[in-house]
């Protein structure tokens, strides 16, 4: 028998963690934070065999030194990608705490022990535990992501992480070749809707950069460093027109740049990213916004990070542009500019006079394709994660003949 502990991540969107009890083992998928309330996961009592990482994203990783300031000295296995952005996204989020004055879950010193103790991974490598076999896969989502695969004694259960199922420029699809599945704890983001065509979406937004451009303005992206920089600047690498990248992305896509297999095409991401303009000071902001440009820069959700120095420079003027690309989290910044015009932040409330365009390209697998995917795989228990409002979704997979469950925080299932 396997028990599933869920301490973070049902019934909501934020701060993934989930505990799997096997007769002689402990593994941990996932121990990330919600980034907007801050809030952590229930805290694992057992003693750990492993960490499991899906992937870079802080719900899904942002809180993992804080089990080595409690004594852990096991590794964190992930793919290598996945393990480089977290740390780079660790130290980032640590240096934020700091300068807000919030309270620390970590140190520099736990970090550091969780690199020298890392286990990096790579998709569809075995890793023999005592009785349990881990193996990770492609999960289309961003850059490094994976699904992950445990065999306990012949009982098979996969953690979706996040997933994708439709190639975009950036990624391939996941990889949904699994066979003698019992269990799947599966993402269900967007278990309501499905996303417009992604071939569709890019030309529309080419269109819009352009008309911007060639009105002499300049098409802001604001963007998350990690997946959408990347995505953007392979959309907008040749419409003739310099694109500037500021922001951590730079670092993300250096980072991404030195895992050749981690992209659907090396060659053009590495292009792109060749040809694009880096900033590095205020001066470079400053030249990048004399002529017609496109600026693709963090952050994704307006909260922080360069955009800011954008929107304040550019506000006034009619020809320039702007695309919402991601998901806008309410309480958010770029949340209140796409519903309500206006950007607040900081004591500053002002409505800019150029347009503001909204579109999805989520690194999300739409509903269709959620239910597609469980069809192909069959399995045994459908227990369903990073969803909100998701119990009628379980009661519809239950009457597709899918034995489907929708856990809460604290729950513990027996599979």
């Amino acid at each position: 028998m396997v028990e599933i502990n869920f301490l973070g991540g049902a019934n909501e969107v934020g701060r993934l963690s989930f505990l799997i009890k096997t007769q002689k083992e402990r593994f941990l998928l996932d121990y990330g934070i919600d980034i907007q309330e801050m809030k952590v996961p229930i805290k694992p009592i057992s003693t750990l065999n492993a960490v499991l990482l899906s992937h870079a994203h802080l719900d899904h990783c942002g809180l993992i030194p804080e089990l080595y300031k409690r004594g852990f000295d096991h590794g964190v296995y992930s793919n290598p990608l996945s393990l480089d952005l977290t740390y780079m996204l660790l130290y980032d989020s640590l240096g934020i705490q700091k300068r807000n004055g919030e309270k620390l879950h970590y140190s520099e010193r736990d970090i550091h022990k969780m690199k020298k103790l890392a286990m990096p991974t790579r998709n569809r490598t075995p890793i023999h535990f005592k009785e349990t076999t881990v193996e990770f896969r492609h999960a289309g989502h961003v850059p490094g992501a994976s699904s992950v695969l445990l065999d306990n004694k012949g009982k098979r259960i996969v953690y979706t992480g996040d997933i994708n199922f439709i190639d975009t420029q950036l990624m391939k699809r996941a990889d949904t070749n699994y066979d003698n599945i019992q269990t799947v704890l599966c993402e269900s983001t967007y278990h309501y809707k499905n996303h417009p065509n992604r071939s569709e979406l890019t030309k529309k937004l080419r269109e819009k950069a352009k008309e911007v451009l060639l009105n002499g303005g300049t098409f802001l992206l604001p963007s998350f460093a990690l997946g959408r920089t990347q995505e953007m600047l392979l959309i907008m690498q040749d419409l003739g027109f310099p694109v500037f990248v500021d922001g951590m992305g730079i670092e993300a896509t250096k980072h991404i740049l030195n895992h050749p297999d981690s992209v659907y095409n090396y060659k053009k991401m590495k292009q792109a990213f060749a040809k694009a303009r880096k900033i590095r000071s205020h001066h470079d902001r400053k030249y990048a916004i004399k002529n017609p440009s496109i600026v693709i820069t963090t952050s994704g959700m307006l909260n922080g990070g360069p955009i800011h120095y954008y929107i304040r420079k550019l506000w006034k003027r009619e020809n320039c542009g702007m695309a919402l690309t991601g998901f806008q989290v309410p309480g958010t910044v770029g949340h209140t500019l796409a519903h309500t015009g206006r950007y607040v932040h900081e004591g500053i409330d002002i409505q800019p006079n150029f347009n503001i365009d909204t579109m999805d390209f989520s690194a999300h697998c739409g509903r269709d394709d959620l239910i597609n995917y469980l069809k192909k795989i069959n399995p045994e228990n459908v227990l369903l994660v990073h969803g909100e409002n998701i119990d009628d979704f379980a009661k519809e997979l239950k009457q597709m003949g899918f034995n489907a469950h929708a856990p809460h925080v604290g729950e513990k299932i027996n599979v």
